[in-house]
């Protein structure tokens, strides 16, 4: 299939994980991808991995925390591709641990990158996307519907982020623009793996035993990779799915439980 032929396509936290492998769904239909993270390093890799297959490749390596980051990098865009077609805001990680141990400024950095800062964007890149009758797919976290007492940030930084979804949908409505929320479960990333690693050290198991166990406690048969979440992010922003409007879309492997 080739439904992204020449659709110009944001995502953020693109360097690597999840993001890269969003990017990379895209880019393999044909699409102009515009890539973004911190890592120049991780950005030069990933969009030298894309340009055999999209149509088009560019990056700028930003920090989307400080506030002018999100007006400079939709001006990038509006310059390099006049518009834009579908937006992904996938960056953000938080700091792991429980409201007792987590510092103040843990929160504001959890905070700051995961949501405002994608909000930030989302503003920026609105115009465009209400030009194109566009797409906007979010990324979020499953702890928003199962927060953990040792992921006090996640879970409270994923809730809001849900929330916040649900009233930039309602604005879609009214603007033509397509809005979903994507909540992806346990996911083997590389920074997932580097975790796991360390919490299976701690508990005297080797990697291989810890991962069949995780999988057991959570009831799942494997973990997630991240070309799992960039499939349904894909479907999502496609014509086909556009009465799907405002939802909030677990890819989990069955791991949350609730209804």
């Amino acid at each position: 299939m080739q439904r992204f032929i020449n659709k110009r396509v944001l995502v953020t936290g693109s360097g690597r994980g999840i993001g890269a492998a969003i990017a990379r769904r895209f880019a393999l239909e044909g699409a102009r991808v515009y890539l973004t993270a911190r890592s120049h390093e991780e950005l030069s890799t990933t969009s030298d991995e894309l340009r055999p297959f999209a149509s088009a490749v560019e990056f700028a390596s930003l920090d989307l925390t400080t506030t002018d980051a999100a007006a400079k990098l939709a001006a990038n865009v509006q310059q390099a591709w006049g518009g834009l077609d579908i937006l992904v805001t996938n960056a953000g990680a938080a700091p792991q641990g429980g409201f007792l141990e987590l510092r103040d400024e843990d929160w504001e950095v959890g905070f700051g990158l995961k949501l405002f800062a994608n909000l930030r964007l989302i503003k920026n890149t609105w115009p465009m996307l209400k030009v194109a009758r566009g797409h906007l797919v979010m990324i979020g976290g499953g702890t928003a519907r199962t927060p953990e007492r040792h992921l006090s940030l996640v879970s409270a930084v994923n809730g809001g982020i849900a929330a916040l979804s649900k009233s930039v949908a309602e604005q879609g409505v009214e603007d033509d623009v397509h809005v979903n929320l994507v909540q992806p479960g346990t996911i083997q990333t590389s920074r997932r793996k580097r975790m796991m690693e360390k919490l299976a050290a701690q508990e005297g198991l080797d990697y291989a035993k810890y991962l069949l166990d995780s999988t057991r406690r959570l009831k799942i048969s494997r973990l997630g990779q991240p070309s799992d979440v960039a499939e349904l992010v894909a479907f999502l922003a496609t014509e086909e799915a556009r009465w799907i409007h405002g939802a909030i879309i677990d890819v989990d492997g069955g791991q949350n439980k609730g209804v």
